[in-house]
């Protein structure tokens, strides 16, 4: 079972790490968030259709701009910034490995808790608002209950690239700036919960307004959307560019950090 962990043994440190610290376990209670609107549309139903609650309250609106780069800025700025703190990152270097695989190994370990435990959440979210006694958005149609297949899936694979972004985008701020969770904290609310909701310009450069473009377009429903969309294939382009940016920057200052 280890043998195929051994070629990355950061990778699997950083996984050990996380699973034992607090980090993956607030995480992991704030992924749960939107099961506590779930639970009080399922008390109180009467006033949405699930598809619209899912897609307009829960993942446009909650979701999507405020958790989700919270969530991935716990984990990412504490896989190399707390090593930074502690000053043990020092010790990573001491074997012959480039400075560029300890940010792939540290980016891995940050994809492999961040993604299963948000997903674990976002699944239990749309499992419990699926059984509310709801009005259905295809009544009209002699449905009793809509096909959310559709919108759980258009919500797994914007999440997953928003992951993508904003663990890059976060691990290289924390090599960049001391005290980064506190500056991607400001970030997270100020420009992508706050900001990019109402100012267009800086909405075009939000990782968030990129997550909920592709979110849209795969859903392709004309009644719900958002302002000035990118196709899916052009946001999820631009968010690979911004990872592939980000590592890279990540590993260049990595290389000109003084360790010892």
């Amino acid at each position: 079972m280890l043998l195929p962990w051994r070629p990355f043994p950061i990778l699997t440190l950083t996984v050990r790490q996380f699973l034992v610290g607090r980090a993956v376990r607030i995480v992991a209670g704030l992924s749960a968030i939107p099961l506590l609107f779930a639970l009080i549309y399922r008390i109180n139903s009467g006033w949405s259709t699930v598809y619209a609650f899912l897609v307009d309250r829960i993942f446009l609106d909650v979701f999507s701009p405020t958790l989700l780069p919270i969530m991935v800025l716990i984990l990412a700025t504490g896989a190399l910034g707390n090593e930074i703190e502690d000053r043990t990152l020092f010790y990573l270097t001491l074997k012959p490995r480039s400075r560029s695989r300890i940010v792939l190994e540290k980016f891995g370990g940050i994809l492999l808790v961040a993604v299963p435990t948000i997903l674990a959440g976002l699944a239990l979210t749309f499992l419990l608002a699926s059984t509310a006694p709801g009005p259905s958005r295809l009544l009209g149609r002699g449905l009793d209950q809509p096909d959310l297949t559709p919108v759980f899936a258009a919500a797994v694979v914007a999440t997953l690239f928003g992951v993508l972004a904003f663990a890059a985008i976060f691990l290289a701020l924390s090599l960049f700036v001391p005290r980064a969770l506190l500056i991607g904290m400001v970030y997270a609310f100020a420009w992508e919960s706050l900001l990019g909701r109402f100012i267009g310009g800086i909405r075009l450069i939000s990782i968030r307004h990129y997550v909920q473009s592709i979110f849209v377009s795969l859903l392709d429903d004309p009644e719900f959307t958002i302002a000035n969309a990118f196709g899916a294939r052009a946001a999820m382009i631009t968010i690979l560019a911004a990872v592939v940016i980000s590592l890279a920057l990540a590993s260049w200052r990595l290389g000109r950090m003084q360790l010892e």
